[in-house]
C-alpha cells in the first residue's frame, strides 16, 4: 500500500490490503469506487479534491481504529459533516471520514448543557432542546443542514454573533480521537460511559464550568498528558507574542484561536480544538452549553437610500444591543420583488430578543424611532414577533441571499466572502472593495453583518470562463490585503480551509512558528487534514478549482500547446482527452452537463426540516449518494464514462424518485430530477431494464389485464403465497397493501354513460364550460369511483364532460424507469387526442396531480411538438379547477353535513405544479368537516418506487413525518389528491383514505356508493 503526495490527483491505496487489515475492527462502509469518491470531491466551496477513500464509520471504536491505522501507515484523513463548508476545509486527497451518517444522536440533555454526537444537525438538536425551553445559540445560515461537528471544526457563529458569539464560547467538553487512535474526553461531560451510544473514555474536566461528572483518574491518559504538557510550555513561552498578534476586530476565527486557552491549572484544550478544522484531533461528540429559548424575537426591515447610509445606521444600532443586523444591498434586494419590497439603496434586517414578545417589540420600535431622528429611512416591514411576520421577513432574506444562484450567467462565488473588519471601518472597507471589483471589471453582492463587521462579498463570476477564473486569485489578494490593512481578518465565520490558508501567515506573521509547533504536538506525522491552516501543501494547487463544464476554444488550444511543450521537456505521458458528452435523449435548452454544473454544492438538499421536502430518499437513508447534490456530482464524475459501472450509476439514479421537490426548493434551481431521468434514459438505451423495473414500467397494461380478471386477481393478491411469488419474481413487496382491481373500470362506466361519444365540434353554449377528463391508471382500473365522483360533481355544476376513448396512461411509470420510447409513445398519443379537443374549447382536467404534471411539464421535455405546448396551456388538476370555480363564486355549496376530521396530505407533485393547493379549502366548505392539513414531507411512496420490496422499509421511513400527523387520534380518515400517496397513507395508518373529490361528491349526495367504504375497515393485503 502506498500513499503518493506528489504527482497523481489522489492517493493510490491497495484496496484489498486495507479491507483485510481493517476486517473485524471497522464497522461501516469503505468506498474505494470512483463514483463515491467523486461525490465527496466537492463541498459548498468552488474547490475540487478527489479523495482516495471514503469511510463511513458506524461507531466511535471504528473511528479510533481507522485513525490508528492511518497513523501507522501515514495516510492523511479529514473528518466531514454535511459538506456545507465554503472554504474547502473538509476536502482531502486522502481518506474522507464521513461522520454525518451514523453520528446523529442527542445523547443527554441537562439543565443547561446537552451532549450530542458530531453528526447531529443543528436544526434537529434545537428542535429537541426546544421541548425543554433551551437552544444552542450559534445560528449559521446552514442551520437546517450543518452538523455540530462541522460547527466545532470551523468555530461557526451566525448572524447573531454580536450577542451570542462563536461556537467556541458554548463548548464545555469534547469527545475526541487523537492522531494515534486513542479515544479521550476533554473538558466537562454530561454523559457517563453507561449512557453514551459509543463508549468513550472520559477525560479531565475543563476549568470553565463545574463538571456534571468527575473522572480525575482519567487525566493520566498518556496522549492527553503529553499534549497538555507540551501545549502549556509552548503557549507560556510565547504568551507575549500571542497577546500582541491579535487583529483589531473582535470577530476573528482565523487559524488556531490561542487566546483564552491558558488560565487554569491546565490549558483548556476544548477552546484550542474548536476551530481547528480537524487538523489537531477528530471530534466525535460534544457537550455544549445551552441558553433559554427567547421569550420573544422581533424582526423588522428598514430601508435606506444608499449603502453608506445603511452602514452608518447599522453602527448606530450597536448601542441598542440587537441580536442581529444584516445589511442587504440593492442587488440582493432586487431579488425580493415578489415580496413587495420597494426600491431602496440598501436595507437592514434588524432583530431583537427579550424575555417576552412585548418587551422585544418595545425594544425594536425604540431603536427604529431613535434612528428616524438622525437617519433618512423607510420602514419596509414593521417590527413583528408573530410567527407569520417573522417567517415573512426571514423569507425575504433567504430569497435575497439564495436568489442569485438561480440566475443565468455569472453567479456568486465564495472566495473572499469571509472578511471581517472592525465595525467602525465598514464604510471605508465597503467603498474600497467596490473600487477593487471595478478594477477587475466585476460586479458583486454584499451581505454585511453590520454589528460585527463581517462582510460576505460575493463577486459574480463564470468559472467556465478562463478570464474569470484568472481573476479569482488576484482579486482575493487585493481584498484580503485591504482587510488586513484595516485591522481585520481574512476569516470571520466560514473557516480557513483551502480558501484562506494561503493568507494565514500574512495575517499572523510571527505566530506561524507557534501554529506549526502546535500542529506538530498534536499531529507529528501530519495526517490530520493536511494542507489547512499551517500552510498549503506545496506539492498541490493552492486553489484546486472545480473543472468547468466547458472549455473555450482558445483555452483548449493553449492547453494543448502547453501540454506538447511540457511533454517535450519532461517526457511525461499526456493526459487522455476528455470524451465528448453523450447526445441527450431528453430535450434541453442547454447541455445536461451545464445544468449539473449549476449546483454550487451548498448542501441545502440535505435538510430534514419541514416544510422543505427535498429529498425523501436522503431523509430515509441519510447518505450523500441520495442527495440531489450527490446526483449532480455524479454527472460531473461521468464526464469520464469509465468512472462508474452501469450498476453504480443505476444505484444512485434510482434514489431519485422524481418528486421534483429539489428542483423547486434548490437555491440554484438545479433540475436534478430531469438530470436523473436523462441518466436513466441513457442507461435504458444501452442496457435495457431489469425484470422488476420492466414490469413496473408497464403498470398500465398489467392494470388493464388485472381488471379483466378482477375477482381472480384480487383473490390471488390477497394470498400470502402468491405475494411471496410476486416479490420473488417481480420484486413487488409482499408486505405492500395493493389496491383491488375492478371489472367495471371507469372507462366502461363512462362508455355506458355516453361520455365517450365524439363531442360536437360546434362551440359550446355560452356559459357552459367543456371539460375533457384525463383519468390515468389508478382511477381507471383500481378506483373507478374517483372518476365517477368527478363526473357527477362537474355535471352538478352544469359542465359538459367528455372522456376521450383513445386516451392512455400518462406514461409516468415508464419515464421514471428510463423507458423513454414507451413514455414518448404514450405522450404522443395523448397529445394527439387532447390537442384536438383544446381547439374545440375543452379544458383538460386531470384526476391526479402526477398526470397534470406530465401533461404540463414532462411532455415538453420528451416531445418537440407545438401541440404539447397547447395541451400544457389547457391542462389543470381537478381540485385546482374546482378551486377556480370557487374563486369565481361558481362553486355550489349545497353540501350535506359531515361530522368528521380528515387528515389531508399535500402530495409532492401537487406542489410541483406550482399553483395554489385547493384541496383542504374545498373540503372545509363541507359543514362539519374539520381538515388537518398535513404538509410534513413526502409520503415516501413515489409512484411505483414504493412498490418494490427493496424500497418498502425506506419508503415508510421517508413518509414518517406525514404518517405521524395522519396517525393523530383526532384524524378519522385520510385525504389526498395522489393515489400513490393514498396507498402509503392506508399502509402506514390503517385509515381509509380517499380523493377529495369523493368526499365532495358524497357531501353533495351524488356518491352514496361510498357509504359502504366508510363502514368497512381496511384489512388484508388488498384494499378496496
Amino acid at each position: 500500500m502506498s500513499a503518493h503526495s506528489h504527482g497523481p490527483p489522489h492517493a493510490v491505496f491497495d484496496e484489498t490490503q486495507i479491507i483485510d487489515d481493517l476486517r473485524g475492527s471497522f464497522r461501516g462502509r469503505l468506498h474505494f469506487d470512483r463514483l463515491t469518491r467523486g461525490l465527496y470531491a466537492t463541498d459548498a466551496s468552488p474547490f475540487h479534491t478527489e479523495p482516495a477513500l471514503v469511510a463511513v464509520p458506524e461507531d466511535v471504536e471504528s473511528v479510533a481504529n481507522l485513525v490508528r491505522y492511518c497513523h501507522e501507515h501515514a495516510i492523511p484523513l479529514a473528518p466531514r459533516g454535511a459538506g456545507t463548508g465554503l472554504s474547502g476545509e473538509s476536502l482531502t486527497w486522502g481518506v474522507v471520514l464521513d461522520l454525518s451518517r451514523h453520528f446523529r444522536q442527542v445523547l443527554a440533555i441537562g439543565p443547561d448543557t446537552v451532549t450530542v454526537q458530531a453528526g447531529a444537525v443543528l436544526a434537529d438538536l434545537n428542535a429537541e432542546l426546544a421541548r425543554v425551553g433551551r437552544r444552542f445559540a450559534p445560528n449559521p445560515a446552514s442551520a437546517a443542514t450543518c452538523t455540530i461537528g462541522g460547527m466545532i471544526a470551523t468555530n461557526a457563529s451566525g448572524a447573531n454573533a454580536f450577542l451570542h458569539g462563536y461556537t467556541r464560547d458554548h463548548v464545555a467538553g469534547l469527545g475526541v480521537v487523537w492522531n494515534n487512535g486513542e479515544r479521550d474526553r476533554i473538558g466537562s461531560s454530561l454523559v457517563s460511559e453507561s449512557t453514551t451510544a459509543a463508549q468513550h473514555e472520559p477525560g479531565p474536566q475543563g476549568p470553565s464550568e463545574p463538571p456534571a461528572e468527575s473522572h480525575p483518574e482519567e487525566i493520566h491518559h498518556p496522549r492527553q498528558r503529553a499534549i497538555t504538557r507540551a501545549v502549556t510550555e509552548l503557549l507560556t513561552l510565547h504568551a507575549e507574542r500571542i497577546a500582541t498578534a491579535r487583529v483589531r476586530t473582535a470577530f476573528d476565527r482565523c487559524a488556531y484561536q490561542l487566546h483564552g486557552v491558558l488560565g487554569g491549572a491546565d490549558p483548556d484544550l476544548t477552546k484550542l480544538l474548536v476551530g481547528s478544522e480537524g487538523t489537531l484531533a477528530i471530534v466525535t461528540e460534544a457537550t455544549l452549553r445551552t441558553v433559554p429559548v427567547a421569550g420573544g424575537t422581533c424582526l423588522s426591515l428598514i430601508g435606506f437610500p444608499t449603502l453608506d447610509a445603511a452602514v452608518r445606521a447599522g453602527l448606530a444600532l450597536r448601542q441598542y444591543s440587537p441580536v442581529l443586523c444584516d445589511l442587504l444591498e440593492r442587488r440582493l434586494l432586487a431579488l425580493t420583488r415578489g415580496y413587495g419590497i420597494p426600491t431602496v439603496g440598501a436595507a437592514l434586517l434588524v432583530g431583537f430578543e427579550a424575555d417576552s414578545e412585548r418587551r422585544a417589540t418595545e425594544r425594536a420600535w425604540g431603536a427604529v424611532e431613535s434612528l428616524q431622528r438622525e437617519h433618512i429611512l423607510r420602514v419596509l416591514a414593521e417590527p413583528t414577533c408573530t410567527p407569520e411576520g417573522v417567517a415573512h421577513i426571514r423569507n425575504i432574506r433567504d430569497a435575497a441571499v439564495s436568489g442569485l444562484h438561480s440566475q443565468n450567467g455569472p453567479r456568486p462565488v465564495a472566495c473572499i466572502e469571509d472578511v471581517g473588519v472592525p465595525a467602525e471601518a465598514l464604510p471605508e472597507f465597503l467603498t474600497r472593495v467596490q473600487d477593487i471589483l471595478k478594477r477587475f471589471e466585476l460586479s458583486g453582492t454584499f451581505l454585511v453583518h453590520a454589528l460585527t463587521g463581517q462582510v460576505h462579498t460575493r463577486p459574480l463570476l463564470d468559472l467556465g470562463e478562463p478570464t474569470d477564473r484568472a481573476k479569482l486569485w488576484p482579486l482575493a489578494e487585493s481584498v484580503h490585503a485591504l482587510a488586513l490593512a484595516l485591522g481585520g481578518t481574512v476569516s470571520s465565520q466560514h473557516g480557513t480551509g483551502i480558501a484562506r490558508t494561503p493568507w494565514v501567515e500574512r495575517q499572523f506573521g510571527t505566530l506561524m512558528p507557534v501554529f506549526r509547533e502546535l500542529k506538530r504536538i498534536f499531529d507529528p506525522k501530519g495526517i490530520l487534514n493536511p494542507g489547512k491552516i499551517v500552510g498549503p501543501d506545496p506539492s498541490r494547487e493552492a486553489w484546486p478549482l472545480r473543472k468547468p463544464h466547458r472549455h473555450e476554444q482558445q483555452e483548449e488550444e493553449a492547453s494543448q500547446d502547453g501540454r506538447a511543450e511540457s511533454e517535450a521537456e519532461t517526457g511525461s505521458v499526456p493526459l487522455a482527452p476528455e470524451p465528448p458528452p453523450r447526445t441527450p435523449l431528453l430535450l434541453w435548452t442547454g447541455a445536461p452537463e451545464a445544468e449539473a454544473a449549476r449546483c454550487n454544492g451548498c448542501g441545502d438538499c440535505r435538510t430534514r426540516t419541514p416544510p422543505e421536502r427535498m429529498c425523501p430518499a436522503f431523509r430515509s437513508r441519510g447518505d450523500e449518494h441520495a442527495t440531489p447534490r450527490g446526483m449532480a456530482n455524479m454527472l460531473r464524475v461521468l464526464r469520464d464514462p469509465t468512472a462508474a459501472t452501469p450498476d453504480e450509476v443505476r444505484t444512485v439514479a434510482e434514489l431519485c424518485v422524481n418528486c421534483k421537490m429539489c428542483r423547486d426548493e434548490c437555491p440554484a434551481k438545479v433540475n436534478v430530477p430531469k438530470l436523473m431521468l436523462e441518466t436513466k434514459a441513457q442507461r435504458h438505451a444501452e442496457h435495457g431494464l431489469e425484470r422488476g423495473d420492466w414490469v413496473l414500467a408497464r403498470t398500465e397494461g398489467l392494470a388493464a389485464l388485472g381488471s379483466n380478471f378482477a375477482p381472480l386477481v384480487n383473490a390471488l393478491l390477497g394470498r400470502r403465497s402468491a405475494r411471496w411469488l410476486l416479490e420473488k419474481f417481480l420484486g413487488v413487496s409482499r408486505r405492500r397493501r395493493l389496491p383491488a382491481f375492478h371489472l367495471r373500470t371507469f372507462f366502461r362506466r363512462a362508455r355506458g354513460l355516453g361520455l365517450m361519444r365524439r363531442p360536437s365540434v360546434a362551440p359550446a353554449l355560452p356559459g357552459t364550460p367543456r371539460v375533457a377528463l384525463f383519468a390515468d391508471v389508478f382511477a381507471s382500473y383500481n378506483d373507478p369511483l374517483i372518476g365517477v365522483a368527478a363526473v357527477r360533481v362537474l355535471q352538478h355544476h352544469g359542465i359538459e364532460v367528455h372522456v376521450p376513448s383513445r386516451q392512455v396512461g400518462s406514461g409516468v411509470a415508464p419515464l421514471a424507469k428510463g423507458d423513454l420510447d414507451t413514455a414518448r409513445e404514450r405522450a404522443l398519443r395523448n397529445i394527439r387526442v387532447f390537442a384536438d379537443l383544446t381547439r374545440h374549447g375543452f379544458r383538460i382536467v386531470c384526476l391526479e396531480p402526477t398526470s397534470a404534471l406530465m401533461l404540463t411539464q414532462d411532455y415538453q421535455d420528451i416531445l418537440d411538438d407545438p401541440d404539447a405546448i397547447a395541451v400544457a396551456a389547457h391542462t389543470v388538476e381537478l381540485t385546482t379547477y374546482l378551486g377556480e370555480l370557487h374563486a369565481a363564486k361558481k362553486l355550489r355549496t349545497d353540501f350535506q353535513p359531515l361530522d368528521v376530521t380528515l387528515g389531508h396530505h399535500i402530495p409532492c407533485h401537487m406542489k410541483a405544479l406550482r399553483g395554489a393547493v385547493r384541496g383542504p379549502g374545498l373540503l372545509e366548505l363541507i359543514p362539519g368537516v374539520k381538515v388537518h392539513t398535513i404538509d410534513a414531507g413526502c409520503s415516501g411512496m413515489a409512484g411505483t418506487w414504493g412498490l418494490k420490496a427493496e424500497n418498502f422499509d425506506t419508503s415508510l421511513v421517508a413518509g414518517a413525518g406525514m404518517l405521524t400527523e395522519l396517525n393523530r387520534p383526532r384524524v378519522l380518515f385520510g385525504s389526498t389528491e395522489c393515489s400513490a400517496c393514498r396507498m402509503q397513507m392506508e399502509q402506514g395508518s390503517g385509515k381509509r383514505t380517499l380523493h377529495p373529490i369523493q368526499y365532495l361528491a358524497y357531501a353533495y349526495g351524488l356518491l352514496p356508493e361510498l357509504e359502504e367504504r366508510f363502514r368497512k375497515p381496511l384489512g388484508g393485503l388488498v384494499s378496496d
